[in-house]
């Protein structure tokens, strides 16, 4: 036996029969019924659907009944408190069906819940079901909420590192930029020893020129530490001396730190 609840869909008053709808059970389908079983127990039901009335809030619950023609309705009910206790397993599994689709947030609350609701569990339990949903569904828009946060967070940090690695391509094309125009500025001047490329950078402020391989680099001298400001980063300085061929004459100072003019600039920018 199959037990269901749904409104009338349609009826032909001078043929005597229609269609009521499902709800738990292919929602879009319909159950044929004869007048003459609504008569039988509800003879004022069917006297104002033999008037004419409208039908469209009719509703009642059903029994379900498959013959050779289809599907129909064999028993009805108009309050689920007058289903006989014999079809208590049956309500059961409608009881189930009724709380699952409370707790289902996913999918949009049908209309006839609350009606079905409280003539299955009564309006105490309905009440108890709608605030266990309200906080289902708070719940999933705080979890929806994080997520959206964490996504934008997620495209805001993917977006300044994308910034960054740009920003850092652009400063190394320049840099490779500057590093051959300085070596072909350097090259005629034919100095041997870097303690001579030393003191041409320092007396004609050539790292002022090329802001993107120069700046203020930190010295050390043992316990004394001082700041080179103009001066080139060491692995650029190693480079101009390989390419030029400069010896070296040797110094125990060595350098600790730098940052570029350029980098210097950006920071300040910001």
């Amino acid at each position: 036996m199959t037990i269901d609840f749904g409104s009338i869909k349609g009826y032909k008053p001078d043929r005597g029969f229609g269609f009521v709808g499902h709800t738990f059970f292919n929602p879009d389908g319909k159950v044929f019924f004869h007048i003459k079983t609504i008569r039988r127990k509800h003879p004022e039901l069917a006297q104002k659907l033999d008037s004419g009335e409208a039908f469209e809030t009719v509703n009642f619950w059903y029994e379900i009944e498959t013959t050779e023609k289809g599907e129909q309705v064999s028993k009805l009910w108009l309050n689920a408190n007058h289903i006989p206790q014999s079809y208590k397993n049956e309500l059961c599994g409608l009881i189930q069906k009724v709380e699952s689709i409370w707790k289902n947030i996913g999918s949009p609350k049908p209309s006839w819940l609350d009606l079905v609701t409280r003539e299955l569990v009564g309006v105490a339990r309905r009440d108890e079901l709608s605030v266990e949903r309200d906080n289902l569904e708070s719940q999933l828009r705080a979890a929806e909420e994080e997520r959206r946060r964490e996504a934008e967070e997620k495209r805001r940090r993917e977006a300044e590192e994308e910034r960054r690695r740009k920003a850092e391509e652009e400063r190394r094309r320049k840099a490779r930029i500057e590093l051959l125009l300085l070596l072909k500025d350097l090259r005629p001047l034919k100095f041997k020893y870097s303690n001579q490329l030393s003191a041409y950078i320092v007396k004609n402020q050539l790292g002022y020129r090329y802001p993107n391989i120069s700046g203020i680099l930190r010295m050390q001298n043992e316990d004394t530490a001082w700041d080179f400001k103009g001066a080139f980063h060491k692995d650029v300085y190693k480079i101009i001396c390989q390419e030029l061929g400069l010896k070296n004459q040797g110094t125990s100072a060595i350098a600790t730190d730098f940052e570029s003019f350029q980098e210097i600039s950006s920071r300040n920018q910001e």
